[in-house]
């Protein structure tokens, strides 16, 4: 079964490394998306069928 996500964090190189380690370490895991903003996750929420959101600190 593979899990839809998107990530959302503000760092875009956060986001790589994190997107870099989901797609080695979880082949289950299909990153569909990445947003820099709270606004552009949520229309990437909205827009897409998802599993998992990854939220940065």
């Amino acid at each position: 079964m593979t899990l839809n996500a998107i990530l959302v964090e503000d760092e875009a190189n956060s986001r790589e490394i994190l997107s870099n380690y989901i797609n080695k370490y979880c082949p289950d895991v299909n990153v569909v998306g990445m947003a820099a903003s709270i606004k552009e996750g949520l229309e990437l929420i909205e827009n897409n069928d998802l599993d998992l959101v990854f939220l940065g600190c």
